[in-house]
């Protein structure tokens, strides 16, 4: 467990929460009070506390008159209401148990304040086993609140029982048995509905292929365009490409009249949801590295987008193991000992994984026992730098690649004593890079060291700028209408902010833009670079490479780093992160110039994926997600 709901239930009829979670170092806390209308939506909401990065969290709302008003340090509302609604509030908070009971009254559908609707539909029951006795449970799939459907579980008289999916689960003290029983149920639903996704959308050329005609095919290597070029796809492999290509009787033909043909793209930050595998293929990315997820959950996203039964991108696994403690993140595989470590090396060895995650919690004196042991096995080592060491100790001590630019940049500000499984890591680096020199010695000599030892970093620059950019209520210039995409409930998300920016936001705002021209001194400096995200898929990584372009990097280098420069660091470029003859057919077509405009990488057309050709626009609408 990593938090707790606690709702009391005054006499008359004032409802007290205290909702807590502290999971990875940090967490949110909301003190709630909350009266609801006779018909049981939120009549009044009131929440103070602090959001998951610690920024403050004050939240109110009130429907009287017809008049809905809410104000909080993310948004601000006062508009007529005619009819039901019900507030969906942005601070953290257990209010779904009260929204399941408004759509029972209101017949499965009500309109969202501040934008959007929401749909209940019955999506099937289980019995389980709780506690020595037999329970049976209805599944409800909420729609129009995520960009996947949320399930809920409801007892047979429709009073809520609780709610999770892969990653969280919120329900009663005493039941968490219950939830590998239902999360399992809920999977079975996922998997029918995105295996009818992976039907209906992905197109399978016939036997003699398909050739892309007038296509303007970018040469990665040289950083050019071949124009007006025909290429011929067969199978799940690229047969041939040239301006005069004969094109097989039988063969498909698209002309792209001009449009630009890349590589497909890499994602090397993932956390693999039932969202991303739509997400990823429709924004061209065609493999993604999973830096930690459950195992399970990511050898069946990986089994099934490998069959063809989901999309999805090409999967490697990395594997994630920490420590334990309080700030630790809640992992399934831990270890503290030197047996633990070996044990969990071998776990993810005899999955086949390609690297292991090290995170924040690790012991340091484990750190050279666990990348001994994943070398041993023919695996790479990869992650944060653990608590108390730095990263060139990291480094020195087998790691393969850092994951996150804060991670790196704590090297010239951390010392042994320094907390990073706090929100250190990334105050840190807010209060102290704005006021470092790129040039001196001290950095020059740590990317040289990082070059020196063929260091892989994936800096994830746009979740932090989010993280220390993003003020409560604002969205970071550039980004407008890539929010603007998203469903209304989802966009919201964006403006809860990151670091609390109070007497600091021009500080932390030098330090991002530091923290991007950081990227040009690497890049200078021969370190290997490549594109991740932990963010939103697809969209986050068409902001990763605008961010790489407005550090100094040209658009050609940032595209390297999200095609060939990944497929090399994965040791997979023989077959992939470039267009040749033979190579797998992994493509994306985009309406427009990326080495003009780095922005047009988001003009998506279709993504070629082991040769099955994939819509853009339709795979992003069956996430709720409009098309560029």
């Amino acid at each position: 467990p990593c938090g707790t709901s606690v709702t009391t239930f005054a006499a008359d009829g004032t409802v007290h929460d205290v909702f807590d979670i502290h999971d990875n170092g940090r967490g949110p806390h909301s003190d709630i009070t909350l009266k609801l209308a006779p018909d049981g939506t939120i009549a009044s909401f009131e929440a103070h506390g602090h959001s998951t990065f610690g920024a403050p969290s004050d939240e109110t709302f009130a429907l009287t008159g017809g008049r809905a008003k809410w104000d909080s340090q993310d948004e601000h509302g006062d508009q007529a209401v005619s009819g039901p609604v019900f507030f969906e509030p942005l601070s953290a908070a257990d209010t779904d148990p009260f929204l399941i009971a408004a759509l029972q009254a209101h017949g499965g559908t009500l309109q969202l304040l501040p934008g959007g609707t929401v749909k209940m539909e019955k999506a099937g029951d289980a019995t389980i086993q709780l506690n020595g006795a037999s329970k049976h449970l209805i599944a409800y799939a909420l729609t129009g609140i995520a960009l996947t459907p949320n399930y809920v579980w409801t007892e047979d008289d429709g009073t809520f029982f609780a709610e999770g999916d892969n990653w969280s689960w919120l329900g009663p003290e005493g039941a968490e048995a219950a939830q590998a029983q239902l999360v399992a149920k809920q999977q079975e639903l996922t998997r029918a509905h995105d295996k009818d996704v992976a039907a209906k959308l992905g197109h399978k050329a016939p036997a003699a292929g398909v050739a892309l005609t007038h296509a303007k095919v970018l040469d990665v290597e040289h950083g050019k365009w071949l124009t007006n070029q025909t290429l011929l796809i067969r199978g799940d492999r690229i047969a041939a490409l040239g301006a005069s290509i004969k094109i097989p009787k039988g063969a498909e033909i698209i002309d792209l009249q001009g449009k630009a043909v890349l590589p497909g793209l890499w994602d090397m930050h993932s956390h693999l949801g039932d969202a991303d595998g739509v997400l990823d293929v429709a924004s061209g990315i065609t493999s993604a590295r999973d830096v930690g997820n459950k195992p399970d959950v990511l050898d069946d996203y990986k089994k099934r987008y490998d069959d063809g039964s989901a999309v999805g991108p090409h999967v490697y696994r990395a594997g994630f193991i920490e420590g334990r403690g309080k700030d630790a993140a809640h992992s399934e595989i831990t270890a503290m000992t030197e047996a633990e470590a070996k044990a969990a090396v071998e776990f993810y060895a005899k999955r086949g994984y390609e690297q292991i995650k090290i995170y924040n919690s690790m012991p340091v004196e484990l750190v050279p026992i666990l990348a001994r042991e994943a070398h041993a096995h023919g695996m790479g080592v990869t992650g944060h730098i653990p608590a108390h060491m730095l990263a060139n100790e990291a480094v020195s001590a087998g790691y393969d690649g850092i994951e996150h630019q804060n991670q790196v940049l704590l090297n010239f500000f951390a010392t042994h004593e320094t907390d990073t499984r706090t929100l250190q890591r990334f105050s840190l680096v807010g209060d102290e890079l704005a006021g470092f020199d790129l040039n001196s010695k001290k950095a020059k000599d740590f990317f040289g060291f990082l070059r020196e030892h063929h260091t892989v970093v994936d800096p994830t620059v746009a979740t932090f700028e989010l993280t220390y950019v993003a003020g409560q209520g604002k969205l970071p210039p550039g980004t407008e209408k890539a929010v603007a995409r998203l469903p209304v409930q989802v966009q919201r998300g964006y403006f809860t902010g990151g670091l609390s920016l109070e007497g600091k936001a021009d500080l932390y705002k030098r330090s991002f833009d530091k923290m991007l021209q950081s990227l040009k001194s690497m890049q200078d400096a021969k370190v290997i670079i490549v594109t991740g995200t932990d963010g939103i898929a697809g969209i986050t990584l068409q902001r990763e490479l605008e961010l790489f372009v407005k550090g100094g990097l040209s658009p050609i280098d940032a595209i390297r780093d999200a095609t060939i420069v990944p497929a090399r660091a994965m040791k997979v470029d023989v077959k992939t992160g470039s267009i040749a003859k033979g190579k797998v057919a992994d493509l994306l077509v985009v309406d427009g110039d990326p080495l003009a405009n780095i922005s047009d990488i988001s003009k998506s057309v279709m993504t070629f994926e082991a040769g099955v050709r994939y819509p853009s626009k339709e795979l992003y609408e069956t996430v709720g997600v409009a098309p560029w």
